[in-house]
């Protein structure tokens, strides 16, 4: 990961509300802009916080470390939410999310080690504060969940921990955190950096069906074993974050959980964990969807592409275990046409055949949605446009319906992001959808837009 902000890791063993800690520390950055006055501070105090983490009660959720930039007093720092320390696994996924909570340490500039009030000292307490203090870095023992003065006053016996002095919370109530904010950013290391001068990072949400390799492309285009890897379906449960730079361009990466059929969702954390995927979609500036072409594309593969086109989103499809194939000259052209049939709505998007296993072509993933996103900001002159609609109109001038014609008279670009075009004319409300997109398609073969939806309304004039 690469960046310029001091890393905050929050570790513990499972259970203990590490990703509500991460949700309330992100949420309450995220509020400190907003002018609040002292009648209204319970209000905002009490709030639920908004889940940036999933968070549920079964120990184990958050499995691949999840990042989130924190701005607290013009100060700028990364929290990071690991997975449980689990001392002794026994499943090799466990195993795993050990190494990223070991990967965490060694990048943190400073740990929140959270324990639960209500529990006390658990063994494993005792087990993870031998493995921090080996780790040399500033730690903060963070008591979460001291919703009552009861809690606080039993929970004395962790200073026994032989800690700093233990520092009180309550998610639920927000308890404790801004306090806790306060001490982060006095015991962080100065860096150059401030909240104003961060360089704007284009999002990409790579998505898709379970077991596609999602995780296993992120991990290829880093360089190292970054999200946690099993040939099981769902071992991405969160969207979790990454952050790298490519060609000198800084990208944040969203990875997943993996998409399935509403009706094969029978568990609320799996749902949970979908509606996140949903809000990646929304909230990226790219979406990567993900196709395995040792599979052919299934139902849940075109429901997924068609909420990225309702959503207006640029994307790029990414054909995966390419080097499984046997090809010939006719492979790949084959399997273009294929998509083309396969997936109609996104027939305008690039795509890039990719080995997450070899690493083949991974990186030009970057280098298109890169391409893809500049054409999803450009902005065309309208007199460019209206050349355009001029000449189309007298090689093929919009059908008569119901005895009149519409008439375009003027089109203008409104809006980027997506490219969305406005048209003025008498009669627009019979513009037919067949001549709609043969607007479509010329101003892409004019103007480009690769991978870009576009939008076009009309107003009368």
């Amino acid at each position: 990961m690469e960046t310029g902000r001091p890393i905050v890791a929050i570790v513990g063993r499972p259970n203990v509300g590490k990703s509500s800690l991460f949700n309330r520390i992100v949420g309450n950055s995220r509020q400190q802009s907003v002018p609040i006055s002292s009648q209204q501070e319970p209000t905002v105090k009490n709030r639920p916080s908004r889940k940036y983490a999933v968070v549920h009660d079964t120990p184990g959720v958050t499995r691949d470390r999840n990042y989130a930039d924190v701005e607290w007093e013009n100060r700028a720092f990364t929290i990071v939410d690991t997975g449980g320390l689990d001392i002794d696994p026994d499943d090799r996924l466990i195993d795993n999310v050990q190494s990223q909570v070991d990967a965490a340490l060694a990048e943190a500039s400073l740990v929140l080690f959270v324990v639960d009030a209500r529990t006390g000292i658990m063994p494993h307490d005792m087990v993870v504060v031998d493995k921090l203090r080996s780790a040399d870095k500033p730690i903060f023992l963070v008591v979460n969940k001291v919703d009552s003065d009861r809690f606080q006053n039993e929970a004395a016996e962790f200073y026994a921990l032989g800690l700093a002095e233990p520092m009180w919370t309550s998610c639920v109530q927000n308890d404790g955190i801004r306090e806790l904010l306060d001490h982060i950013v006095e015991t962080l290391p100065e860096t150059d950096e401030t909240v104003h001068d961060m360089p704007a990072t284009m999002k990409i949400a790579i998505v898709g069906r379970p077991n596609v390799g999602k995780s296993s492309l992120i991990n290829s285009l880093l360089g190292e074993e970054r999200m946690i890897v099993d040939d099981r379906p769902g071992t991405t449960r969160d969207a979790v974050n990454i952050r790298l730079v490519h060609d000198n361009v800084p990208f944040e990466v969203v990875d997943t959980a993996g998409m399935r059929r509403k009706s094969a969702i029978n568990d609320e954390l799996e749902s949970a964990t979908v509606q996140r995927a949903i809000h990646s979609i929304r909230q990226s500036d790219i979406a990567v969807l993900v196709l395995d072409v040792t599979q052919d594309v299934a139902q849940q593969d075109k429901t997924i592409a068609n909420f990225i086109e309702r959503q207006g989103k640029a994307s790029v499809l990414v054909m995966n275990k390419w080097d499984l194939i046997d090809k010939d000259s006719t492979t790949h052209p084959a399997f273009m046409d294929a998509i083309d049939v396969q997936l109609p709505q996104l027939g305008y998007v690039p795509r890039v055949f990719v080995s997450a296993l070899t690493g083949q072509r991974v990186t030009q993933i970057l280098t298109t949605a890169l391409e893809v996103y500049r054409e999803y900001c450009t902005h065309i002159p309208t007199p460019a446009l209206n050349d355009l609609l001029l000449e189309l109109r007298n090689v093929h001038p919009p059908p008569r319906v119901k005895g009149a014609r519409p008439a375009l008279k003027y089109i203008t670009q409104v809006e980027t992001k997506p490219p969305t075009f406005l048209i003025f004319g008498r009669n627009v409300h019979r513009v037919q959808q067949p001549y709609e997109s043969y607007l479509v398609n010329n101003i892409r073969k004019e103007f480009g837009f690769h991978g870009t939806p576009i939008r076009i309304f009309y107003r009368r004039s």
